[in-house]
């Protein structure tokens, strides 16, 4: 039985690589602005292969925790609570941040399609709430409750991956790429007594170096994320990093906070980039270390900030105001 203990630190993972995708920026025209041949900047791009998946991935993996249970309101109030609200409070917060604060890489919003249109990384609350609402109707009729129907359902999703027929509206688009990832977390929750150890890892270790061997011989080319070679190379990296078992405590105290460093991350760490430039610091070491220790530090304390303000601070963490307290590390 894989522990807590591992997951979280797994996110932890995924945190440190949506930081620091963020402070490096995915063009040259955001974040640190670099040149897109700089190497700091190509190794985002790679990495960017595995952040979003990884993060879908561990979702999918929890919710075979905390399926379905058959009672559909509940289940819907919670998600919207968990996801929407906070997608609301604080996307909208950003936005506004973004427009109005010198130095920023201001957004170009259009404010009637405020949220119809997703704003910035906050698309993956809107996809992910989108999953979810679809895992527990394929759970609903037990259409993943085994290998057979599993496998089948998985291979719709990719499909629809590979075809990208959906707009990026309410985050339709982001929901139909994370969800082969989700299932796949999914599968490797569920179906663990059936999926070996070893033989996993040197399926899915054979299969990237297979993919990446391709990459680089024949396309010659950093593949689309949306495609099959950016689908088998996130699939294959999720599933080997689960098998590894890793349980690191620091990495994993960060994980523990994922969702508040998801949310706020971006406003700290372009704070602490406009606050050196202000002071002539513009090294790019320096910015880069000052932006992924305030994305992921700031984003912990302002959660500690907003449990303690009544009626208010939980809806933006998405908590309820019942049950909202710190998460706890787990223990070894």
């Amino acid at each position: 039985m894989l522990r807590k203990l591992s997951i979280d630190t797994l996110r932890g993972l995924a945190c440190i690589l949506l930081v620091a995708f963020h402070v490096v920026g995915d063009t040259s025209t955001v974040g640190l602005r670099l040149d897109d041949n700089d190497m700091l900047s190509r190794l985002n791009d790679v990495l960017a292969l595995l952040r979003m998946p990884l993060f879908s991935f561990l979702s999918g993996f929890v919710y075979a925790w905390r399926p379905y249970n058959g009672e559909p309101l509940k289940f819907v109030r919670g998600k919207a609570r968990r996801l929407l609200v906070p997608m609301l409070l604080v996307g909208t917060l950003f936005a506004v941040l973004q427009a109005n604060t010198p130095g920023a890489n201001a957004g170009q919003y259009d404010w009637r399609l405020l949220h119809i249109v997703p704003v910035a990384h906050y698309w993956f609350l809107e996809s992910l709430f989108i999953i979810f609402l679809l895992t527990a109707c394929l759970d609903r009729f037990k259409l993943l409750a085994t290998v057979k129907p599993f496998v089948i359902i998985w291979l719709l999703a990719a499909t629809l991956l590979l075809l990208n027929p959906l707009p990026p509206y309410l985050g339709l688009q982001g929901a139909a790429y994370l969800m082969p990832f989700f299932l796949l977390g999914l599968a490797s929750n569920r179906f663990a007594d059936q999926l070996p150890r070893k033989p996993v890892m040197l399926m899915t270790a054979g299969l990237f170096v297979g993919t990446c061997l391709y990459l680089i011989f024949v396309a010659a080319a950093l593949p689309y994320k949306a495609s099959l070679p950016g689908l088998l190379i996130g699939s294959c990296c999720c599933v080997f990093l689960l098998r590894c078992n890793l349980e690191l405590r620091w990495l994993a105290w960060i994980g523990v906070h994922s969702f508040a460093i998801y949310l706020f991350h971006s406003m700290f760490s372009a704070a602490s980039r406009i606050a050196l430039l202000r002071l002539d610091v513009d090294a790019t070491a320096y910015l880069f270390v000052a932006g992924l220790a305030a994305g992921l530090f700031g984003p912990i304390a302002a959660a500690k900030v907003l449990r303690k303000i009544p009626h208010f601070g939980h809806w933006m963490l998405g908590e309820s105001p019942k049950t909202a307290r710190p998460p706890r590390l787990a223990q070894a």
